[in-house]
């Protein structure tokens, strides 16, 4: 058995995780431990001065928490964002992982930012961006957080949602810097989750993800972008098949 590694993306913090952390819990998970990373100002990181931060530096501090629980050839999971930095960690140090799943995340272009590639226009206008669920120009933030993460969900389950996420800062570099994979090309084995109703990434932008990641297969889920909130125990039960 190994480690399941679960690292948030965007304005989320380890947090996130609690229902899904529940289902694995509720009978044997098939790992060994379940460890969840927090990004730089999020989470139990909350409140930290991030505007010297790199990527590098991102990818160095969340494998030293790793290296500082004595993690060796565990599973890492990535959401959202978070695929901008699954291919950096896992080349700064292999030894740390034996399989990476994508779960739902973006994945630019060598060279090209999140921001970048996400662009200012509504999804499907726009050939070489992902775009986004509502115009960002006529919007507010409530309004956008409501289209991209209420699927499926609760009153009361969304409203702890946006709560927590109002007091998450994900660090600029990991949105603003551009993506680096030099030396991950077969370094690892990974597999994608692609989530079907996704109102932030579009399905056949994920399966683009999915081949800039090297994915040996991918698993369709028929869920929103936050399956982990959304249906815990379907995500749950497709981890345990592949740990």
């Amino acid at each position: 058995m190994a480690d399941l590694i679960l690292l948030h993306g965007g304005e989320h913090g380890s947090w996130c995780w609690g229902p899904l952390l529940d289902e694995l819990c509720r009978d044997k998970s098939g790992f060994d431990r379940l460890i969840t990373l927090d990004m730089p100002g999020c989470g139990r990181k909350r409140g930290r001065d991030l505007s010297r931060l790199t990527l590098s530096s991102i990818v160095g501090e969340l494998n030293d928490d790793l290296r500082d629980a004595q993690v060796a050839r565990g599973i890492l999971l990535g959401h959202s964002i978070a695929g901008i930095l699954l291919p950096m960690m896992a080349v700064e140090d292999p030894t740390l992982y034996s399989r990476l799943i994508y779960l739902a995340t973006a994945l630019p272009d060598e060279g090209q930012s999140i921001m970048e590639m996400l662009g200012t226009s509504l999804h499907g206008e726009d050939p070489d961006h992902v775009g986004w669920p509502i115009d960002l120009a006529s919007s507010t933030p409530e309004e956008l957080s409501l289209a991209m993460f209420g699927q499926d969900l609760s009153e009361a389950q969304l409203a702890w949602l946006l709560g927590e996420v109002a007091q998450d800062s994900t660090p600029p570099a990991v949105a603003m810097e551009p993506a680096t994979r030099a030396g991950y090309a077969g370094l690892l084995p990974a597999t994608y989750i692609l989530t079907q109703r996704d109102n932030i990434l579009p399905p056949p932008w994920q399966r683009r993800f999915a081949e800039r990641a090297g994915c040996d297969d991918i698993i369709e889920i028929d869920t929103p972008h936050e399956p982990f909130i959304s249906h815990p125990a379907l995500l749950a039960n497709i981890l345990k098949r592949i740990g």
